[in-house]
């Protein structure tokens, strides 16, 4: 028997209600009470596992040190002691923390900036320019998204010393150049949502490879470049082993490295380290301070998501649905 793909109508007996749109969603997409009450309560918890420790993240920085032992978890102490933990931070070697946000900024965008010029024009001749050892590339491609990071230590460091640009920003901002995910998913968003029958008329009109580029990739490319910029923005923002390794001056650091620095010689985790005492007041990097770091650290991150949201989406799903 066919099945009715009518809407359910609206009861009329008196006194029942029901949520119309609930029922017609549910009975549209097929999907029964309870299997929605499920998807709900995992949906739920995992929010609350995400989003768990950043509420205490944002709680803990407004709390003394006593108060995070005797206070509930997720109790607010005082507003004002955002300030005071600021303020203690800025006292560390003469206000280096602004020097690491400052860094983290512009390695960040100076780095997000020469990946898309590499990635995006390395996706476009991937998926529309036929050439010898196309296939090879894309190999290369795929195979250098496979490798982990820790494998490439070395070669990293020791191309680095061959350039001779350890120990300056450079070292830190030319690497991301290699962004093979981001050549990849060019290569994927291009060959999806760009019909051949345009890049045949274009041809027939006598566009160059540059001009194919320039006025059929570039104008399509605005979902992918959200995608992308959000991906590697993250990634680079929180790039801490690069900071680490290929950087020594305490004033070239990043954030995510000079929290590091914090962390490992201040009274924030070690009660006996007494690096971070600050005189003529005694005061000294605390866990506050500590949270506070790791707020400002998450914040761009958050924020850029949030601006380039409807481009990621979009860009995520290019492809999908295909005439």
């Amino acid at each position: 028997m066919a099945k009715d793909f009518s809407y359910p109508k609206r009861p009329t007996e008196p006194g029942r209600t029901s949520n119309l749109w609930l029922q017609r969603w549910l009975f549209r997409t097929g999907i029964g009470p309870g299997t929605y009450l499920v998807r709900v309560i995992i949906i739920c918890l995992l929010i609350f596992t995400f989003l768990t420790p950043m509420l205490w993240l944002v709680t803990a920085m407004t709390k003394t040190n006593a108060q995070l032992i005797n206070l509930p978890p997720f109790a607010i102490g005082s507003l004002d002691w955002i300030g005071h933990a600021w303020n203690n931070l800025l006292l560390y070697l003469n206000g280096v923390i602004v020097r690491w946000i400052l860094n983290s900024v512009q390695y960040t965008t100076l780095g997000l900036i020469l990946s898309l010029l590499t990635a995006i024009p390395a996706g476009f001749v991937l998926a529309v320019i036929r050439f010898r050892g196309r296939s090879v590339v894309l190999w290369i491609t795929l195979i250098m998204m496979l490798v982990p990071g820790d494998a490439l230590v070395l070669p990293l460091y020791m191309e680095m010393f061959y350039l001779r640009i350890i120990n300056t920003p450079w070292a830190l901002v030319l690497p991301a150049a290699s962004f093979p995910m981001g050549v990849y998913l060019t290569f994927q968003y291009f060959k999806a949502s760009l019909p051949p029958d345009i890049i045949a008329a274009a041809r027939v009109d006598g566009c160059s490879n540059f001009q194919l580029f320039r006025y059929i990739g570039l104008p399509l490319s605005k979902n992918i470049v959200g995608v992308l910029a959000f991906t590697n923005f993250a990634a680079l923002w929180s790039n801490f082993f690069a900071a680490t390794l290929l950087v020594d001056s305490t004033q070239l650091k990043t954030l995510p490295a000079g929290i590091s620095i914090i962390v490992g010689s201040c009274g924030a985790v070690l009660p006996a380290a007494t690096r971070c005492v600050m005189p003529p007041d005694g005061t000294t990097i605390a866990r506050a301070e500590v949270a506070l770091l790791g707020v400002i650290s998450t914040l761009p991150v958050l924020i850029i998501y949030i601006l380039a949201q409807r481009l990621v989406i979009r860009g995520a799903t290019a492809g999908a649905i295909k005439e």
